[in-house]
Parts: C-alpha cells; structure tokens; sequence
C-alpha cells in the first residue's frame, strides 16, 4: 500500500513548522543569554579576552558594520551630519543596533508567513516571547555595551 500524498504534505508542513519554531527558540535563547552577560561583559577575563563579550559578537560585528558602513552615510546623506566623525558616529549607535535587531526580525517574519500560513497559538507566543527578548536586549546593549572599564559596542 503506497503511503497519501496528503498525509506526507501534512506532514513534511508540520516539520517545517516546528524547524522554524526551533529557530525563534534559538534567537529568544541567544537574546536572553546576552541580557544575563551584559551587566558583567567586563568581569571574567582569560589574558585580554574579556569572555562574555564572545556572546555579543555576533549582533556587535555587524552593528559596528552598519553603524559606519550604512548609518552615518545615511545620516550624511539625509543632512543630518554634524560634519565630524566623533558625533556622528555617536548619533549613528543606537540606529545601528535598531537595525541590527530588525534584519533577522524581518527575515523571521518573512519566512514564518511563507511557511506557517494559517497562525498557530504557539507561533504567535513565540514570535512574541521573540520580540520581547530582542527588546530587552537592545536595551541592555545600549546600557551595558559601554562602560567606563570596557566598551564593546
């Protein structure tokens, strides 16, 4: 007996739907492993290494990148330059990191709509829990990311 197209539909789309939920899980765990290092980025130290900075590399990498690369030609652009590198690279922190927060927001949004049509409770708490832990992160980055001993962002 040959197995139903349908049934192996079903559920090829319900793996797929709980990779991704997989994925958000992943994002929420790496946002609130940040939130609990970020008070204390500067305490543990192996030679030069300060360690808990090594969970923030990832969005700081790419924040720094957007800050120089994509905001402060942006900020130039728009007018809003104070015609020196310091302020605007100041001006630019906070976008920078917004922006970082939003790619793979908008990345997840797009491919949960694709995949996960009709909206499922357990996707709509997730992508919730999603966006509460990126939010707090931010803000912890923005607190924490720059202080008197260490500045990593």
């Amino acid at each position: 007996m040959s197995p139903d197209p349908q049934s192996e539909s079903v559920n090829s789309l319900q793996a797929k739907r709980d990779v991704f939920v997989r994925v958000l899980r992943c994002v929420i765990g790496y946002c609130t492993l940040s939130c609990l290092t970020l008070p204390f980025v500067g305490l543990v130290w192996l030679g030069e290494l300060p360690v808990l900075a090594l969970v923030q590399l990832p969005k700081i990498a790419l924040a720094g990148w957007l800050r120089t690369q994509v905001v402060m030609k942006a900020i130039t652009f728009l007018g809003f330059s104070r015609g020196s590198f310091s302020p605007d690279y100041i001006l630019a922190r906070p976008y920078a990191l917004a922006i970082t927060y939003l790619i793979p927001v908008i990345i997840l949004l797009f491919i949960g709509q694709r995949l996960v049509r009709p909206v499922d409770a357990r996707r709509g708490f997730v992508m919730l829990a999603l966006l509460v832990a990126m939010a707090a992160d931010y803000v912890f980055t923005i607190i924490f990311a720059e202080g008197r001993l260490l500045t990593i962002y």
